[in-house]
């Protein structure tokens, strides 16, 4: 009954605004899939009424010191249909991650989004929340959370904690200066309210067709639509009037960065004691080490009605670089590997000659990108030379057509890829081929002619062209490892090589993924390197979170034209007339309510992609060989994999178990 009824709700959506809807699965329940425990009663005739618990929490309810499991679950579990098997408890996964604040391959199972997306990333299942609702007109949406559902520290999880989030961070201007985009489509805010503590309503200006990606998405994690009110409220200035005092006492200067502090539960979080919703919570941090336990709280059980998640902890081990994590991983020292480490098919012949010895099998995914590495010229650089250099599209033009795809596709991937242009996915509905062949050949003869054409044809005694003020036109590529971005180090080599033969001066840095970030969001590289993400259709749809905003994580190709968007013209700096045009475009697309003007749109948006290079792109969907310990169980053969799903999110690792 919840398919039919969410099917039905979504159907009503996506007529209204004119995309194909997913049919859920009716019949019998899919390997890996959700299910609200009522539901899934119904699909499959069978009734779970006893419930189980991990040994280690079982004596901790014997001894009194936690409640019984019926106590601790909703009243309407989540339910996960194991892989392959009903697992059994215990275990350790071991993961690296390269640097203090950088994400491991399992850090990422910790977020706790409202929605999951399927494993092939057609449509989104329940998770915190059990269904929604969306009005006629598009503009209302209705969410239902799972009565009786508790943060790790056993307190309730009630709408509160999104309101919370909502009214004292959005919007605190301390704390928020400047408001998602998401949540502002027509340049409105959103309005949510209560209906009652397991109902929030939310209602925006417009139709808001985006809102079944943003709901099925890190943009529905914790810090990003809820947080725990109970416990963050005594660093917040509104509910604590010595909240500054309380900073001080702790080293900090204002209230608010004690507040994001102890709201942080990424791979930085330092608070052992912040609650959380999602299967694992920090137990303790060292230089040299992250550590995290079992939620005893965690609202997903197994068919058998055995809470999840099986395994016990998760170890992170911070190591100084990928070779050192390369080997952990081909010695057996780590569960599993394919984000930080691993993952990269040029590695894929080191993986298979060390599966006897390390204890471990290969699996190949299919990554959801349409290009693994892609490059963004800065184009609000404050050297006001290199500004107009990159201003000008002819240059990303040129700077594409001297990249030669198909030797990156067989050095770096080892030819599974596809050698294309950074755009869309192709399986997006209103995907144009021409899109990915965009200035895509190998043509350093017309490189050179672009590149001339902009009065660059002048050279210095080494051979590099000279810049309008007489200096030689010299960049610097910085690259981050272990962030999943696969072949990096070898494709950033190969473009530096094929750059200089058209007469640009390289430097290639690798950079630490902090330092990367703050560089970036300051507007100070030449040249952002990273994977252009969430191109899947659900995902391309959702307002300023993918590469393509020039101030979003990652790329950052227009860092105060990013700002500039953001705030309507308030802060950062106006973009030329094309860009301009490409943002309204954009804006357009996001609120369109037909089919027609959905597609029609889409088009008109990305053909500035097309057209102008924002980002030029490499080789997209290849093979990702990924890691996994022999013992380690229910995990799928098969997957797309990638940011649009989430990365490991996407196996569900709360049913991994160890079967000896």
């Amino acid at each position: 009954m919840f398919y039919k009824k969410l099917f039905s709700l979504v159907l009503v959506l996506f007529l209204i605004l004119g995309i194909v809807p997913v049919v859920f699965s009716q019949g019998k329940p899919v390997r890996g899939g959700l299910y609200n425990l009522s539901d899934y009663e119904k699909l499959t005739g069978k009734k779970i009424s006893r419930f189980n618990e991990a040994p280690i929490l079982a004596e901790l309810v014997r001894q009194g010191k936690l409640p019984s499991v019926e106590k601790r679950l909703p009243e309407d579990p989540l339910v996960i249909e194991p892989v392959e098997e009903i697992g059994r408890y215990g275990g350790e996964l071991r993961s690296a991650a390269l640097g203090p604040a950088a994400f491991s391959d399992i850090e990422h199972a910790r977020e706790f989004y409202f929605f999951r997306p399927d494993s092939q990333g057609k449509g989104i299942q329940p998770n915190i929340a059990k269904k929604y609702e969306v009005s006629r007109d598009g503009r209302t949406v209705i969410v239902y959370l799972r009565k009786g559902m508790k943060w790790s520290d056993g307190e309730p999880f009630t709408v509160d904690d999104i309101l919370f989030w909502w009214e004292d961070i959005i919007l605190n201007n301390e704390l928020t200066p400047v408001k998602p985009t998401r949540w502002m489509p027509g340049g409105k805010l959103a309005k949510f309210s209560k209906i009652d503590d397991y109902t929030v309503r939310i209602t925006f200006a417009v139709p808001f067709r985006p809102i079944i990606g943003i709901l099925g998405y890190f943009s529905t994690g914790q810090n990003q639509f809820y947080v725990p009110k109970h416990y963050l409220k005594k660093w917040h200035i509104k509910y604590n009037p010595d909240a500054n005092k309380l900073a001080k006492d702790e080293g900090l200067d204002a209230w608010y960065k004690a507040f994001q502090f102890h709201s942080d539960v990424g791979a930085a979080g330092q608070d052992p004691n912040t609650p959380v919703l999602g299967p694992w919570v920090l137990e303790r941090r060292t230089i040299e080490r992250r550590v995290y336990v079992r939620n005893p709280y965690f609202c997903a059980i197994d068919p058998a009605g055995n809470q999840l998640p099986y395994i016990d902890r998760l170890v992170v081990d911070i190591v100084g670089n990928t070779e050192v994590a390369t080997m952990k991983l081909i010695n057996g020292e780590l569960t599993h590997g394919g984000l930080a480490v691993g993952g990269n098919m040029e590695d894929f012949t080191l993986y298979k000659e060390n599966e006897k010895k390390g204890n471990y099998r290969v699996l190949l995914w299919t990554s959801s990108l349409p290009s693994e590495v892609a490059f963004g010229f800065n184009r609000n650089h404050p050297d006001p030379v290199l500004r107009k250099i990159f201003q000008d599209s002819r240059f990303s033009r040129a700077m594409s057509l001297a990249i030669n795809r198909d030797e990156i596709n067989q050095f770096a991937y080892l030819g599974t890829g596809t050698p294309m242009q950074a755009t869309v996915h192709p399986s997006c509905s209103f995907y144009k081929e021409e899109w990915g062949k965009a200035y895509a050949e190998y043509d350093p003869k017309k490189a050179n002619q672009l590149l001339d054409e902009m009065g660059l044809d002048k050279r210095d005694k080494d051979g590099y062209r000279l810049r309008p003020d007489g200096k030689t036109l010299a960049i610097t590529i910085p690259y981050v490892e272990g962030a999943g971005i696969r072949g990096v180090k070898t494709v950033c080599e190969l473009v530096k090589s094929y750059w200089e033969k058209v007469g640009i001066k390289v430097a290639l840095v690798s950079e630490e993924r902090s330092l990367y970030v703050t560089r970036g969001n300051a507007g100070l590289h030449d040249v952002g390197v990273w994977s252009p993400d969430r191109m899947l259709e659900l995902r391309c749809f959702i307002p300023g979170m993918t590469k393509w905003t020039p101030n979003y994580y990652g790329i950052g190709w227009a860092v105060k034209w990013g700002l500039w968007w953001d705030t309507r013209g308030k802060s950062g700096e106006e973009p030329d007339r094309e860009t301009k045009a490409f943002f309204n475009a954009l804006d357009r697309w996001y609120l369109s309510v037909t089919d027609k003007e959905y597609k029609k749109r889409a088009q008109e948006a990305w053909d500035f992609q097309a057209r102008n290079l924002y980002l030029i792109g490499t080789v997209g969907m290849v093979q990702c060989p990924v890691i996994i310990t022999n013992k380690l169980r229910n995990v799928p053969e098969k997957v797309i994999w990638g940011d649009d799903l989430s990365w490991w999110n996407t196996t569900k690792p709360e049913q991994w178990f160890f079967k000896p």
